[in-house]
């Protein structure tokens, strides 16, 4: 690809994959020639505002006509920002504020109403050019923001191609495949489903979720990606387990009790570590235990243990107030602030360099202490932060989600034959519920410098 610019991804898929499936649901059914007339009607319709090229946010649903707006903001020069449709509007028009956003679009408006007339005015005035400018930003995405303020990361759709395109060189992806979209496409992990699938010509299946082992068999998906609570969820099923060709597992850690019991049961579950910079996964460990590097990717560990990445895919860098801020050192890497290794067993993400704290002299990896926390059969989550300690300077604490009953003194017992004595938590606290993928440790770091209740 060394043309000024890349052909809509749609577009190509409708002139290559014509009448295979594109999205397929309960309610929808789509090929991709019908996708791609679809999309260009309501492209033609935004584009006649007059405004493309501006930063445009969208509320980004499961649903067909959320997929079409976006599709058609993206064909009408739209850079477009996908936002989480429960974000409030106090924090919406602080994005706005901030980031110099013109608008935010509505996907229920006409492209929900299916644009009776657009198609015709399509077919007078003649077909989009189907192209989107390849070095130019296309999307943003916020990053977690798990220990501060979410950042806007900037990609052109040259680096969601790369993407796509090494994903599937290590796991095939094709015509005839169906790909459930679980995970919301307002964080990398989904958006890169959309562009895997139009790239690959792969259908995308809506309307479902990934523990929901009957919708998983009646829609006959072949790949999905999902985070561990996810697949907890569809272990636990009384329902047989679907028949996959691909269970992309990811989006934080993952004990190995539920990955060894996944792989039991016949599930192929392949490990990934990705970030939003990258336009999602970076790594990826097959069903034997082979690591993959992707390709248009590169990936070192620096002599502090913090992973560095750079390549084909790497964000053009930040949007903070309408300017684009670089994301990486002068050699052009980026410092994920991820601590990691290569060892005999592959690749392993140890914690986050930004969650380590000292308690007494001693280095405390919080990541380390969850692990072990995660092991305890009535534990579902847990997340250890610190708080200020006028003897140790820092001690752990730990929130926990239980899944049953669970004593207090009884933890302490099974923990203290696992942790060394630096490592065991001080307080234990109910983890506060959150809609969101990931857990804000900046939250939980208040709650824990307050009295206990």
């Amino acid at each position: 690809m060394t043309s000024a610019t890349d052909p809509c991804l749609v577009r190509a898929a409708a002139r290559a994959f014509t009448d295979a499936p594109a999205l397929l649901g309960p309610d929808v059914r789509l090929s991709f020639r019908e996708l791609d007339r679809l999309v260009d009607a309501r492209a033609r319709s935004l584009a006649a505002r007059g405004d493309s090229g501006n930063w445009v946010m969208h509320r980004a649903t499961p649903a067909a006509s959320s997929l079409i707006e976006f599709f058609a903001l993206l064909r009408a020069g739209f850079n477009v920002l996908p936002v989480n449709p429960a974000l409030p509007a106090q924090a919406l028009s602080r994005l706005i504020e901030r980031q110099g956003i013109a608008h935010c679009a509505d996907a229920h408006a006409d492209a929900a109403r299916g644009q009776p007339n657009a198609s015709a005015e399509a077919d007078r005035n003649g077909p989009q050019t189907g192209e989107l400018p390849a070095p130019a930003p296309l999307t943003g995405m916020l990053t977690s923001g798990s220990t501060g303020e979410p950042k806007l990361a900037v990609h052109n759709s040259r680096h969601h191609v790369l993407s796509a395109e090494g994903f599937a060189a290590a796991i095939p992806l094709g015509p005839g495949d169906r790909y459930l979209l679980a995970l919301p496409w307002f964080h990398v992990g989904g958006l890169a489903i959309l562009f895997r699938c139009l790239l690959h010509g792969a259908a995308i299946v809506l309307g479902g979720r990934a523990e929901d082992a009957d919708f998983l068999r009646t829609m006959g998906a072949t790949h999905v990606s999902v985070v561990e609570t996810q697949l907890r969820r569809l272990l636990a099923a009384p329902d047989p387990l679907p028949r996959l060709r691909c269970l992309l597992l990811g989006g934080g850690p993952v004990r190995a009790s539920v990955r060894n019991a996944a792989l039991e049961r016949g599930l192929p579950v392949w490990l990934s570590y990705g970030l939003t910079e990258m336009a999602s996964a970076v790594i990826a460990e097959d069903p034997d235990g082979r690591v993959h590097r992707l390709p248009h990717r590169e990936c070192r560990i620096a002599s502090d243990g913090e992973i560095l990445v750079r390549g084909g895919t790497l964000c053009l860098g930040y949007l903070d107030r309408g300017t684009l801020v670089p994301a990486t050192d002068p050699d052009g890497w980026f410092h994920t602030r991820d601590l990691g290794e290569w060892n005999t067993c592959g690749f392993r993400v140890i914690g986050r360099l930004d969650n380590r704290f000292i308690s007494g002299g001693e280095n405390v990896q919080p990541e380390a202490i969850e692990a072990v926390l995660r092991e305890h059969p009535a534990i579902a989550e847990a997340v250890v932060v610190p708080r200020p300690d006028d003897e140790f300077g820092q001690r752990p604490v730990a929130f926990l989600d239980c899944i049953g009953e669970i004593r207090e003194d009884a933890l302490r017992d099974w923990l203290r034959s696992r942790l060394n004595p630096w490592l065991l938590p001080v307080a234990f606290r109910s983890l506060p519920r959150n809609d969101g993928m990931k857990i804000r440790r900046a939250d939980l770091l208040r709650l824990a410098a307050q009295p206990e209740p």
